[in-house]
C-alpha cells in the first residue's frame, strides 16, 4: 500500500489534455511595398498576354533643347535636335511557390479548422515574399539604389538625412504625388524622438490615420507617404530605409495568388495544396530613389 498524497505524477492517467478550439495565430509583418511601385503596365500583362512588356523610354527634355532667336525680326536656320530613346522590358519571369501536404488519414484526423489556416496562410506568405524581394533585389529592388545613398548604418536617422533624401528627388524633378518612405521599426522609433517629425506624422490626431493608405502607413513627413516595415534589407548592422518615388520601380502580378488542390496517389495518398502567384519587377527611374541607411 503507497502512503502518502496524491499529486500529479500519480494521476496523470486521469488528467487529459484539452486541444483548445481557439487558435493563437501568429501573425505575419505588414506587407506594405508592392503597392507603393508603378503598376501602370500591370494590365498589358494578364494572364494570356505574353511574358514581357516592353515600355519605350522618354527623358524628360529642358531649356538645353531651346534655342534663341539671334536678332529677334529676323529669321535665321533652326537647330533640330538629334534624339535617340531607348526601351524598357518589364518581364513577368518571378513565382513564388507555397506548398503543403498530408496524409489522406491525417486529413481526416485533424481539427478541420487546422487545414484553413494552412490554406488562409498562403496568401500572407507569398505576400510577404513579394515584399521582401522588392526591399531586397540589388538589381531592380529598393537596393539597388546607389546614385543617391544618404545616412549611416546602423545610426539614427535625422531630419537632415530626410531633407537631403527630399532634395536628391527634387534636383531630378521628381513629382511631389506618389513619394515614399519606408522605414523598419528602428527607424521610426529614432524619428519619433524629433519633435517637428513626430508633429507632421500626428499633425490631424494621434491614432487618426488615413485608413485608405492601406496596412503599415505611418502619416507624412514633408512630402513623403511614410510606411513601416520589418521586411526590408539588412546594412552591417543596421537596415536600408528607402526614400524614393513611385516611377522609379515597375511591378506587374501577372497572375494573382492563386491556389490548387490535388490528391497524390502515386506517393502513398496525399492531399496536396500549392498556392502560387506570377510576377515581375524592374527599375525604371534609378535616381529617383535613395538607400537611407540607418536602423
Amino acid at each position: 500500500m503507497a502512503v502518502g498524497d496524491m499529486t500529479a505524477t500519480t494521476m496523470a492517467t486521469y488528467l487529459p489534455e484539452v486541444w483548445s478550439s481557439l487558435v493563437n495565430v501568429s501573425y505575419h509583418t505588414a506587407v506594405v511595398l508592392a503597392d507603393l511601385m508603378d503598376r501602370r503596365w500591370e494590365p498589358e500583362l494578364g494572364v494570356g498576354k505574353g511574358d514581357t512588356v516592353n515600355i519605350p523610354a522618354f527623358t524628360q527634355k529642358g531649356r538645353s533643347y531651346v534655342n534663341k532667336r539671334a536678332t529677334f525680326g529676323t529669321g535665321a536656320a533652326l537647330t533640330f535636335n538629334y534624339i535617340t530613346e531607348g526601351q524598357i522590358q518589364l518581364k513577368a519571369d518571378q513565382m513564388a511557390i507555397y506548398a503543403f501536404r498530408m496524409p489522406v488519414e491525417m486529413s481526416a484526423q485533424s481539427m478541420a479548422k487546422y487545414e484553413k489556416l494552412l490554406v488562409d496562410s498562403a496568401g500572407p506568405s507569398i505576400a510577404e515574399q513579394v515584399d521582401y524581394e522588392l526591399a531586397s533585389d540589388n538589381t531592380n529592388g529598393l537596393d539597388a539604389f546607389t546614385t543617391y545613398v544618404v545616412g549611416a548604418d546602423n545610426v539614427d536617422v535625422t531630419d537632415d538625412v530626410i531633407l537631403e533624401a527630399e532634395t536628391n528627388l527634387n534636383n531630378v524633378n521628381a513629382p511631389l504625388d506618389g513619394r515614399f518612405f519606408a522605414m523598419s521599426p528602428a527607424t521610426r522609433a529614432s524619428l519619433m524622438q524629433i519633435e517637428v517629425i513626430r508633429n507632421q506624422l500626428y499633425n490631424k490626431s494621434v491614432g487618426n490615420l488615413e485608413g485608405s493608405k492601406g496596412q503599415g502607413y505611418m502619416g507624412k513627413i514633408y512630402t513623403l507617404d511614410c510606411y513601416m516595415s520589418n521586411n526590408l534589407e539588412a546594412g552591417t548592422s543596421g537596415k536600408k530605409n528607402a526614400i524614393w518615388h513611385q516611377f522609379a520601380i515597375a511591378f506587374a502580378e501577372q497572375q494573382s495568388v492563386k491556389i490548387e488542390k490535388g490528391l497524390n496517389i502515386a506517393d502513398g495518398l496525399f492531399n496536396e495544396y500549392a498556392a502560387y502567384n506570377v510576377y515581375g519587377f524592374k527599375q525604371i527611374k534609378e535616381t529617383f530613389g535613395n538607400e537611407v541607411d540607418g536602423k
